[in-house]
């Protein structure tokens, strides 16, 4: 009972009370009056006043103190009101393995920052200028609403600032999620891999033939406790490898991408972590046609001047990944079929590229497609190194033959094939650092004045960190 019933009840009593307490004191304080008795009084007279009743005082002082009670309740409620609108509770504040966030008390509000900073290094043993830069320096802002609403901007500030993504996802369920904006096309798998956890300092030779990153929209999800994962988008449509902003033309991609990892409901734990996929995009693309480049960054393919597509991009992109404890294997194959149009008319040219890369703890850590956490980080006091990975890359590019009898690519300057393999050594000092060294070396076919271009073999460092 709260104290306001209680008042009220005790004020009811009193009330009910006072007569009959009132009587059964006349009745046994004062005996009966005789019937022949006369009146005593004289005139002037005064009657005696009736003594106070100690039981009705009591009950008197007991609703006096209730009240006060209850008026003390309702002024310390007041002030505290008052003191939380002054001073607002505070806000919930993390510094941990996923970055810096703020939460709402009830958790439906959640702001994040999750910076990334690459510093590398390239060093070519073939000619070339050696460097040290910043290849990426991303302070990623991530954050929830209700619960179901995301959100993401991830600015670049290495090189020319510009924004990588910037989307919001509904996610009600994680079957059903529908996402706009700027982000990822979903469909080569080592250009999906998140920029931190990737193998190799750069990606390899498929990556040239997908497209970077769009402006559209997604349905998204997983099914079956993600034995299923799938993508289907509409975007503007760009040109292999391009990062685009707006589209040149009123046509758009359809691009669509299917996971399946059949065994991993099971208890086969030797193949659960292997998984099969495949996407595809198809689109009109018209304009200027992109580069292709080696892990150095040194262009090995570019079409001639005036070249120009004209009609439409096909892709397909077939991909598998296999992961078991400390062993990580991945391969896909891309092919990016597009009409040309060129000094001897228009063609279709097909462009093919494939590679298979593995890795190795030899720490014992499980390999994955995403971030690794060390078993140990690097701690000197307690005799720790954190987790070693060794891992390997071959991969190939072939350029249509039609795309240099057609006139659309000078055979002198772009090479007809390329042909690179690499090894590298990643040192995990923990879940958010990580050095990285790779030797690779890039051989080709064609694409020097007389002979083959000369081939590329260079060194490339990193030290990460990543939230």
């Amino acid at each position: 009972m709260n104290i306001d019933s209680f008042l009220y009840v005790a004020l009811f009593l009193a009330a009910l009370s006072a007569p009959r307490l009132a009587s059964a004191q006349g009745a046994t304080t004062e005996p009966p009056a005789s019937p022949a008795a006369a009146p005593s009084h004289q005139p002037g007279d005064n009657p005696a006043p009736r003594a106070a009743d100690p039981r009705m005082e009591e009950l008197d002082q007991r609703v006096r103190v209730v009240e006060r009670r209850w008026e003390v309740e309702q002024e310390t409620l007041a002030a505290r009101k008052e003191e939380e609108r002054k001073n607002p509770a505070s806000v919930p504040f993390a510094y941990g393995k996923d970055g810096a966030a703020i939460k709402s008390p009830d958790g439906k509000f959640q702001f994040r920052l999750r910076p990334l900073v690459q510093a590398d290094g390239r060093f070519y043993i073939s000619e070339n200028t050696n460097t040290f830069l910043l290849r990426r320096v991303r302070p990623v802002l991530e954050g929830t609403i209700f619960e179901f609403f995301e959100w993401r901007i991830m600015p670049e500030l290495a090189g020319t600032p510009n924004v990588q993504d910037a989307y919001g996802n509904v996610r009600l369920l994680k079957e059903v999620q529908f996402r706009g904006g700027k982000f990822k096309s979903p469909v080569g798998l080592e250009r999906l891999a998140s920029d931190a956890d990737l193998p190799f300092v750069e990606r390899g030779l498929p990556t040239q033939l997908v497209p970077d990153r769009d402006v559209g929209i997604q349905l998204h999800g997983e099914l079956l406790d993600s034995t299923v994962t799938y993508a289907v988008g509409f975007f503007n449509g760009v040109g292999d490898g391009v990062n685009g902003d707006v589209d040149n033309n009123d046509k758009k991609d359809w691009v669509g991408r299917l996971v399946v990892r059949p065994l991993q409901p099971t208890s086969f734990e030797l193949l659960r972590g292997f998984g099969i996929g495949i996407a595809a995009t198809r689109g009109t693309h018209t304009g200027p046609l992109p580069g292709y480049r080696t892990s150095g960054q040194a262009t090995f393919f570019q079409y001639a001047e005036g070249v120009r597509g004209t009609g439409t991009h096909r892709r397909l992109a077939p991909q598998a990944f296999y992961y078991y404890g400390p062993l990580g294997l991945f391969g896909e194959y891309t092919v990016s079929s597009q009409i040309v149009a060129g000094p001897t008319g228009h063609a279709r040219v097909d462009h093919k590229a494939w590679q298979v890369v593995g890795s190795f703890f030899v720490t014992g850590e499980d390999a994955s497609y995403t971030t690794v956490t060390p078993k140990h980080q690097l701690d000197p006091k307690n005799a720790t190194i954190g987790a070693i990975e060794l891992v390997a890359r071959y991969g190939e590019v072939h350029i249509d033959d039609g795309a240099f009898d057609r006139q659309f690519a000078d055979p002198t300057r772009s090479a007809r094939r390329a042909r690179a393999w690499a090894v590298g050594l990643n040192w995990h000092l923990a879940r958010n650092f990580k050095l990285m060294a790779d030797y690779e070396r890039t051989n080709f076919e064609g694409g020097g004045k007389s002979d083959d271009r000369p081939h590329e073999i260079v060194a490339l460092t990193r030290l990460q960190v990543a939230y």
